[in-house]
């Protein structure tokens, strides 16, 4: 009675006992049913994705065909309204719709009539026609960013010069290459080249660094650029170039390198207190620029006294490269007959008895609208029973050893000494020291009168004339580089 009870509750027939599901058949479900989901959400989000690239494109196309529209008419305005077609980054050019902020880059260009082309005008050709290219840039669904662009021609309402009188096309950019904005330029006609003043004055330069005059007059010109604090690559405050000429038909590129100035600081010999040669130039060394002679100071004046203690400043053009400073009229020319290696302490490349070499002054760096400061290496040297004299260094045509020479000559000249005895500054090289009772006299030779009167402070020597030596050294004194820190 007890197993037929067990029979029915607990039935031996396998079909009876696996009649539901198993834990098995459930989770092969849920997995295909996952995998489904997977699939139709991320079509469904690709789909999402797809319509807003969609939608993001038409609206980027859109406000690029406006860009460029609301660009020609501001064209057609005026006949001088092609000029106002101008370039603009998408950083300063946004908009916002739907949520999303699209940034608008224009580029502008004009195409002349023998096909050059540049954000002023770059050839002789008459400008023609302006080309746009809109690019208009988004945040997509992917988390990077979409673009496109959209290019058209612009032309003038009208002729931008009359027939028979030329353009003068003006561009300016800054030391790092790119416009500078708000140069004013003129023209000034050169007399008896047949031009004449323009009837209205060029603008400003634009924010691509251009400016036009318009209905220019044939003849020869010249055209100035300037702003306040500017200066160009050859160190002229304002800048200009002469003459340009201006031919019927057809246009006159004119390109500006103009920046603000870095107002430079130079030191000269600081750490020693010396008087400086009054009609002393500086030239200044950069890898862009060569070599720029300066005068920080009135070198004409026969009065002026200049010392170390006292800060030279001058207004310099701002190379991203920066400047190297000599003292004297330094030369690399490759003409071995008119060059003055001297005062470079990196030219003296022979080491001397303590094994030391010359070595390249300190690089100034300078930065456009900012003040710079720099110091510039110089040999310094005593001279006794100067007082009331005038003291004249001349180099010497036989330089010292290790000196590499001058060969277009120097003559460094003093003010009258005040005191018997006189700390002098001079360019590095090999000097003949002379006193007079006149600026820039050579009277008396102060070595060959006593030797002792001349005593080099920085590393140097003096080179006394006497039949036991083999080289000739003509009473001088030599200022050494080589070891000299500053």
């Amino acid at each position: 009675m007890f197993r037929r009870t067990h029979r029915v509750l607990r039935p031996i027939d396998p079909t009876t006992r696996d009649s539901g599901l198993s834990v098995i058949e459930v989770m092969v479900a849920m997995m295909v049913f996952a995998v489904m989901s997977v699939g139709i959400a991320y079509g469904i989000a690709n789909t999402l994705q797809l319509t807003q690239t969609s939608r993001g494109r038409e609206t980027a196309v859109a406000l690029a065909s406006q860009d460029i529209d609301a660009m020609r008419q501001t064209a057609a305005a005026t006949t001088a309204g092609i000029f106002k077609v101008v370039s603009k980054s998408g950083s300063s050019n946004r908009k916002t719709l739907g949520g999303v902020t699209y940034e608008i880059d224009r580029s502008v260009t004009w195409v002349q009539s023998d096909g050059a082309s540049g954000a002023c005008g770059t050839s002789n050709g008459k400008l023609a026609y302006k080309s746009v290219v809109a690019t208009v840039s988004w945040p997509n669904a992917r988390g990077g960013t979409s673009s496109t662009t959209m290019t058209s021609a612009i032309a003038p309402s009208d002729a931008v010069t009359d027939p028979g009188y030329g353009t003068v096309i003006v561009s300016a950019v800054n030391a790092s290459g790119a416009p500078f904005a708000g140069v004013g330029i003129s023209l000034t006609p050169i007399s008896g080249s047949g031009a004449v003043a323009p009837g209205t004055a060029p603008s400003p330069t634009d924010s691509q660094g251009c400016s036009y005059a318009v209905n220019v007059a044939p003849g020869d010109y010249t055209v100035t650029a300037t702003i306040a604090g500017g200066i160009d690559t050859d160190q002229e405050q304002p800048s200009q170039q002469t003459p340009i000429t201006v031919t019927a038909g057809a246009s006159a590129p004119v390109p500006f390198v103009y920046d603000r100035a870095s107002q430079l600081t130079l030191r000269y010999a600081s750490s020693y207190g010396a008087t400086l040669p009054t009609n002393m130039p500086t030239v200044l060394s950069s890898t862009v620029g060569g070599l720029d002679t300066v005068t920080p100071w009135d070198t004409t004046s026969q009065t002026l006294v200049v010392t170390s203690a006292s800060e030279q400043s001058l207004p310099v053009f701002p190379f991203a490269s920066g400047y190297t400073a000599y003292a004297g009229p330094y030369s690399n020319s490759p003409n071995a007959t008119v060059n003055c290696l001297s005062p470079n302490p990196a030219a003296w490349t022979t080491p001397d008895a303590a094994g030391a070499a010359g070595a390249l002054p300190p690089l100034i760096t300078t930065e456009s609208g900012q003040p710079s400061d720099g110091a510039v290496m110089m040999g310094v040297a005593k001279v006794s029973d100067v007082k009331g004299r005038y003291i004249t260094a001349v180099s010497s045509s036989n330089p010292g050893a290790g000196d590499p020479g001058c060969a277009a000559g120097m003559t460094m000249k003093f003010p009258v000494s005040s005191s018997d005895t006189a700390t002098i500054a001079l360019p590095f090289g090999t000097w003949t020291i002379s006193s007079g009772k006149t600026f820039g006299s050579t009277s008396r030779n102060e070595i060959a009168t006593k030797a002792a009167n001349v005593t080099p402070v920085t590393p140097g020597r003096v080179n006394q004339k006497t039949a036991l030596f083999v080289i000739d050294y003509d009473n001088t004194l030599t200022l050494d580089p080589r070891g000299q820190t500053s």
